[in-house]
């Protein structure tokens, strides 16, 4: 009996979908889609189809072997471009080498400027703005000099490129070419050094290439004599201090010349010579007690201090920051007798004792402060050290004719005249208010130019707007509408706030320049352009 077939039995799966052409019209509604799904089918049935050569670019892409880097500079096979992020996709990078950043968010924008490791930003609008390597144009002193000298060379000339690619590599060449760098011109020299404050780098110039470029050794001295202006906006660092500044102003020549020599004054000095080689005493009993022999047997050594630039009558220290010290300023003004243009543009108050503003010594009474300037000066209108260090300051220079404060918020300290006590008219010892600051008829006198300008101008017109009544926001909105020029000065992006304390600034910095006129017109003194930057001797008209 032959066995029976087998057949497997196969299970059969009905179908899910279905053609809509056999569906009824009563079957069931499906689930409506969702917004995004709606959306994705949109930009499906939009996306244009890919062209025969981007099919043909992908597919070469795919196939194509890679090739090492040494292999493919071996057989000079070129570089292929790297893929294309997706779109959508976004990548941070920081820095040339395209390092990715730590993971998380991004630091607070707070924390980075007050870190000790973030860079310094400087905030001179006009002279360094933000994001800038370097200044934008030459110093207001450089530019006025210019007028008067013609040192600089022309924008688009040969030596203008020159001097502007010494500045950007001054370090290497100081270094390598130093041997060469004084044969240059005076005028070249000095030209350089300003362009050094345009397009150098941060602390290029210390007090060894300094000298390489104006005292270099061996060079004859009379080239000194032609120096009449030094531009050092902005060069003071750690390595160029005020202090070495004012080591290159005077020499001290300790042998003294033949011709010198052969001087005397009168002949007991000439004897006192002589008695100056005699044996001296085995004890303080057998020394002469009479004043005069010891003041022959006294021989001083002769030095004379003469200075290294004769003719040098323009200084500018403006943007010192940090190394901007009044100690060290007041002890070389001395030399500053043949001054006759100075900028000290964006100096810090003047005090002797910039870190003990907060510092106060506690005693059983009263707790005093332990510098010349509390920490609360400003608030109390004290500017009793501030006036101290300009008297003296002005002292040594009598001789200024031009004076660059700009960005200073010290400029009260100019005119301000301490209040005198209140006494009944019948006390003989009443009182009368000092002048404790500079005499602008005496020391001062020659003072016809004063530049005041705070560095920017508030451009934001609702800010003006919103202020109440006044003669310096209506003059402010009126030259912002007339005046095109000077894009550089103006600011919209200080508002509020910052706007209303520029205001009361520049009202200060009026009275200042009404004060002094006032005090030239009752001493017969010379008139003084009070320049405030936006509106021309504004103090002057003030005053008139």
């Amino acid at each position: 009996m032959m066995p029976k077939k087998h057949t497997p039995a196969y299970t059969t799966t009905k179908p899910n979908h279905v053609h809509p052409s056999l569906q009824s019209s009563r079957a069931t509604p499906t689930t409506p889609q969702t917004v995004n799904q709606r959306i994705a089918q949109l930009r499906r049935e939009q996306t244009p189809r890919p062209t025969i050569e981007q099919r043909n670019d992908l597919s070469s892409a795919v196939s194509s072997r890679t090739v090492p880097p040494d292999v493919r500079r071996i057989l000079h096979i070129p570089e292929v471009n790297a893929p294309k992020p997706k779109a959508g996709t976004r990548m941070r990078t920081r820095g040339p080498g395209a390092t990715r950043p730590p993971p998380g968010p991004a630091a607070p924008s707070s924390w980075l400027h007050t870190s000790r490791y973030a860079p310094k930003q400087t905030r001179g609008y006009g002279w360094k703005k933000p994001g800038e390597r370097a200044a934008s144009r030459f110093s207001h002193v450089a530019r006025v000099t210019e007028e008067d000298f013609k040192r600089l060379p022309p924008p688009r000339s040969l030596r203008h490129y020159c001097l502007r690619t010494f500045a950007e590599h001054w370090v290497e060449l100081s270094e390598y070419e130093q041997y060469y760098v004084p044969t240059l011109p005076m005028v070249l020299r000095e030209a350089l050094l300003s362009y050094l404050t345009l397009y150098g780098e941060e602390g290029c110039l210390d007090f060894k290439s300094f000298k390489i470029l104006f005292q270099p050794e061996g060079e004859d001295r009379v080239e000194w004599e032609d120096v009449r202006f030094l531009d050092l906006t902005g060069l003071l660092n750690e390595n160029l201090t005020v202090h070495d500044v004012g080591k290159c102003l005077k020499r001290i020549l300790s042998q003294v010349p033949e011709d010198l020599q052969a001087l005397s004054l009168s002949e007991p000095l000439t004897k006192g010579k002589e008695k100056a080689t005699a044996d001296i005493a085995e004890s303080w009993e057998d020394v002469d007690d009479d004043p005069c022999s010891s003041a022959e047997a006294l021989v001083l050594p002769a030095q004379l201090s003469t200075p290294h630039f004769t003719n040098l009558s323009r200084l500018s220290l403006a943007h010192a920051g940090e190394c901007a010290s009044w100690p060290d300023l007041l002890k070389i003004c001395p030399h500053f007798n043949k001054m006759t243009h100075l900028s000290l543009a964006y100096w810090p108050r003047p005090t002797l004792t910039p870190n003990s503003s907060t510092t106060s010594m506690v005693s059983n009474y009263a707790r005093v402060s332990l510098g010349g300037t509390p920490f609360y000066s400003d608030l109390d209108d004290d500017w009793h050290e501030a006036t101290n260090i300009l008297r003296r300051f002005s002292i040594n220079t009598y001789s200024l004719q031009w004076l660059d404060l700009e960005g200073c918020t010290w400029l009260k300290a100019l005119t301000w005249r301490p209040e005198a006590p209140t006494t009944s008219a019948d006390d003989a010892w009443s009182m009368r208010p000092s002048a404790p600051g500079p005499d602008w008829n005496t020391a001062w006198r020659r003072i016809t130019y004063l530049h005041v300008f705070q560095g920017w101008i508030p451009a934001d017109m609702k800010s003006l707007q919103n202020m109440p009544a006044g003669v310096v926001p209506v003059q402010l909105m009126r030259w912002l509408r007339e005046n095109k020029e000077d894009e550089w000065k103006r600011n919209d992006r200080e508002r509020g706030y910052m706007v209303a304390e520029w205001v009361d600034r520049e009202k200060v910095n009026r009275g200042v320049g009404t004060e002094i006129h006032a005090v030239r017109r009752k001493g017969g003194g010379a008139w003084c352009s009070v320049d405030h930057g936006w509106v021309a001797d504004m103090g002057g008209k003030a005053g008139r």
